[in-house]
């Protein structure tokens, strides 16, 4: 019998997925807010931060797509994809308005 203790298994390994994926959104989002914080208020382009938001999450998509793994599901990440771009016109409609 073994008497070593199991330092990981399948549940900790899933924990650690979730917690990576939540701070992929939060982050993404918090990029967008950024980019909508310094395009309005003051008036900076913001192109860089709306480019970074894309490639993130175009090599999270690729990723999924080479490893065959189905972590986040095809709708969601249109979801995704669609709030960001939603989102990217949004900011530049207001700063071209304001």
């Amino acid at each position: 019998m073994n008497d070593q203790p199991v330092t990981r298994d399948e549940r900790t390994d899933a924990v650690a997925g979730m917690g990576c994926r939540l701070a992929f959104v939060v982050l993404s989002f918090g990029v967008l807010t950024i980019a909508a914080v310094r395009a309005c208020a003051f008036g900076q382009a913001c192109w860089d931060l709306l480019a970074l938001y894309f490639v993130s999450n175009c090599v999270l998509g690729v990723y999924q797509y080479v490893k065959r793994a189905q972590v986040v599901s095809w709708r969601w990440f249109l979801f995704f994809g669609l709030a960001g771009a939603v989102l990217a016109v949004a900011i530049a409609l207001l700063r071209h308005y304001f």
